[in-house]
């Protein structure tokens, strides 16, 4: 690992939760890896209704909100926002408070943020050295979207590093991409010209299918402003991930009468193709979320927040997930959600932590 990579890489060293849902109060300290080869990963494992959850969504609200600063709070004035806020505060509490501290070398930040049962997300107060949400500006006007992913009305993943957060109704989408949808700067599963807030949101197509389209036909030259050397990395890396959960790889698309276009995969041991749908949902999900990882903090170290990572896995998938997350983005931090007892007992003891209700 690099001088410019340790530099580069941005953390969570602290949390606090004061009334969100169930969570009374709860401090967490994100202890950093004792040496720059040992992984950056903490695994919350609880009951059901522990508050991992909770945990997870209480730190990507907060790293949104230090990626937004004062136009975090007009964010929030669509009434199905104003429903979901009321329901983050403790019953009988007016407010919920959570904070949050970000490290990056020696910069540190201080993000807090109050939810109020009747008004809704209050303007998030932020200490420290600012400049640690370095971010896309361009992006501001989809962040609304990603708020969906948080709060598991899409089945996205919500991806804006340095944040990276993937909920536990996450899926890739059983729908074929068109050429299209390759023009979108940053494309996601919903209709990106849709600018009336974050009800009725449809996910036609999956980004991570886009992703790959863009790939094949960067690897091709066929498009203007597409990267060739690029293109053949990223699908390098995605064909690498395909053979190792699949035994095929990702070579050729095929044109459809209603003007879509379906990902072939071919087997190794096989002549004929067959669509990339026709994988399971575990094999989907791994190379998925494995990928989108890798693609989006190869260049930015990210904090990655997984709810249930076991999510639609084979059993014996649970205990190679963490390794291979390692393996592919050793730069990130990583903070996951599991119920899963071969995930969970894939770390040593000082990365897991048990949450137990007051």
């Amino acid at each position: 690992m690099d001088t410019m990579t340790k530099k580069e890489r941005i953390r969570l060293s602290h949390l606090k939760i004061t009334n969100y849902k169930k969570i009374d109060f709860l401090e967490i300290d994100f202890l950093p890896p004792l040496m720059d080869e040992d992984p950056d990963i903490l695994l919350l494992g609880s009951k059901n209704g522990g508050g991992k959850t909770s945990v997870l969504e209480c730190c990507a609200l907060l790293m949104l909100a230090g990626l937004l600063q004062k136009g975090f709070k007009n964010r929030f004035r669509d009434e199905l926002l104003l429903d979901v806020a009321n329901s983050l505060v403790k019953a009988g509490q007016k407010t919920a408070t959570i904070e949050c501290t970000v490290t990056q070398d020696h910069k540190k930040c201080v993000t807090s943020l109050q939810v109020d049962h009747e008004i809704g997300f209050l303007t998030p107060k932020i200490e420290g050295d600012t400049s640690l949400f370095d971010f896309n500006k361009d992006h501001f006007g989809i962040l609304d979207y990603h708020l969906s992913s948080i709060f598991a009305f899409s089945s996205e993943p919500l991806i804006i590093p340095p944040l990276l957060h993937f909920n536990s109704y996450r899926k890739v989408q059983e729908s074929n991409p068109e050429l299209g949808m390759m023009a979108d700067d940053y494309p996601r599963s919903y209709d990106m010209r849709r600018r009336s807030g974050i009800k009725n949101i449809v996910s036609p197509v999956s980004s991570f299918k886009l992703e790959i389209l863009r790939s094949l036909m960067g690897q091709a030259s066929l498009f203007e402003d597409v990267d060739k050397e690029q293109s053949q990395k990223i699908l390098f890396q995605l064909n690498a991930l395909i053979q190792r959960y699949c035994g095929g790889q990702i070579e050729h698309l095929r044109p459809l009468p209603d003007n879509k276009i379906d990902i072939r995969i071919k087997p190794m041991s096989e002549k004929e193709s067959f669509s990339f749908d026709g994988l399971s949902s575990g094999q989907k999900e791994m190379i998925a979320t494995l990928f989108l990882i890798w693609k989006n903090t190869k260049e930015k170290p990210s904090v990655v927040l997984i709810d249930e990572p076991e999510l639609h896995l084979n059993a014996e998938w649970h205990g190679d997930f963490v390794r291979q997350l390692y393996q592919l983005a050793p730069d990130n931090q990583y903070i996951l959600a599991t119920h899963s007892e071969e995930i969970f007992g894939s770390v040593d003891e000082r990365h897991r932590a048990i949450l137990v209700p007051d």
